[in-house]
């Protein structure tokens, strides 16, 4: 039995801490987009709310 680890064990790992690093980041952008895009949702309900709670309805613009 010889100890130690073959290049395609090394390679696989490597590649494997690589993968897990991609992941991460593409985990995080869609994260941060979604959260773009939740608070962009919250500002036009928000909006939506205020106007009827006013009675106020938005204008168009001038052109």
């Amino acid at each position: 039995m010889r100890i130690g680890h073959t290049h395609a064990d090394v390679y696989d790992r490597e590649s494997d801490y690589w993968q897990d690093i991609e992941d991460a980041q593409n985990a995080q952008m869609e994260a941060q987009k979604n959260s773009s895009k939740a608070a962009t949702n919250g500002e036009q309900i928000q909006k939506i709310n205020q106007n009827q709670i006013t009675g106020i309805l938005p204008q168009e613009d001038a052109k």
